[in-house]
């Protein structure tokens, strides 16, 4: 154990930036908004940097129990990459100004962990933080979801953006959809969201406000442990294989003018392996790629960008 002279200089050393609000959607699950101590960095939506909080800070009393530390590694930062959100709109309800913000936001669950498996290093320490308290944010920011991608299409009013994120995965959707309606994207756009519960839709109150004020937005929200849902689970790849997601938006998704993004659990995503030009398929049920490849659409590889475009959480 360190004494609590240390952890100061520790927290002195490592930490570069301070938490400034963080909004509770549950206890489990928050929007943290972190401001640094650096200039503002430069990035682009849809990237991530990483988030760090000591090894000696106190953990989550429900969290899987964590392996006694030796006295090297308890001085060590745990580190984690998280996509940017965005809030949106500020508190006036609109789009937020770009030289407003001086925070970052990040949505964030915090990992329980199970018995057997490795304690999760960051998230049980993460929430017990309160405003005012200090961590450790990376100064790179980094990644190739961005919405460069969908640059042929920017200009096009039939166009079609389609995010589709499972939980958290949401995330940089917020701030993607933030920069589309900013910069006055004419084309539709949807956010297909999957939870478990209701209460884990933390942003749903703010998309459903934007619906009102944006009639090219919808936002479409999937549960799978509700009581009128558990036993009739749809998922983002029923929601598109099936039609019902077109029959919801009053239009196909054309591949000539259509970018979907995904991001979050890899068996939605399912992406393949390649082998000597073959994609090979994840076992099980087919992801979004396979389903919607199936249909015409082409997802990213290597130097070669397609419309379908993706960002795993692990």
């Amino acid at each position: 154990m360190l004494d609590d002279a240390t952890k100061r200089e520790l927290r002195e050393k490592h930490y570069n930036a301070t938490v400034v609000d963080i909004v509770w959607q549950h206890e489990t699950l928050a929007c943290f908004r972190v401001k640094p101590d650096f200039d503002f960095p430069e990035y682009r939506s849809g990237q991530y940097t990483t988030l760090g909080l000591g090894n000696w800070e106190p953990r989550h009393e429900d969290a899987v129990k964590e392996k006694e530390l030796d006295e090297k590694r308890i001085r060590r930062l745990g580190r984690r990459a998280y996509s940017v959100s965005h809030p949106v709109v500020n508190g006036a309800g609109e789009l937020y100004p770009p030289e407003d913000l001086d925070f970052l936001e990040f949505y964030i669950v915090m990992v329980i962990g199970e018995e057997g498996e490795p304690a999760p290093l960051l998230t049980p320490r993460l929430f017990l933080l309160k405003l005012g308290d200090r961590i450790h944010m990376g100064q790179k920011f980094t990644g190739e979801y961005t919405l460069d991608c969908m640059n042929n299409i920017r200009d096009d009013e039939n166009s079609l953006v389609v995010f589709a994120g499972t939980g958290t995965g949401e995330g940089p959707h917020n701030h993607m959809i933030w920069e589309l309606l900013r910069t006055g994207y004419k084309g539709q756009i949807a956010s297909i969201n999957v939870v478990r519960y209701k209460n884990d839709l933390a942003y749903e109150p703010l998309y459903r406000e934007l619906e009102k004020k944006y009639p090219q937005l919808s936002y479409h929200a999937l549960t799978t442990r509700e009581a009128d849902t558990i036993n009739n689970k749809v998922y983002v790849q029923d929601y598109l294989a099936t039609g019902m997601f077109e029959e919801n938006i009053g239009r196909k998704m054309d591949p000539a003018n259509t970018h979907l993004f995904l991001c979050g659990n890899p068996d939605m995503i399912g992406i393949p392996k390649v082998r000597e030009g073959e994609k090979i398929w994840p076992e099980g049920a087919p992801g979004v790629i396979q389903i919607m490849e199936d249909r015409g659409f082409t997802m990213d590889y290597g130097r070669t960008k397609g419309n379908i475009h993706y960002e795993k959480y692990w």
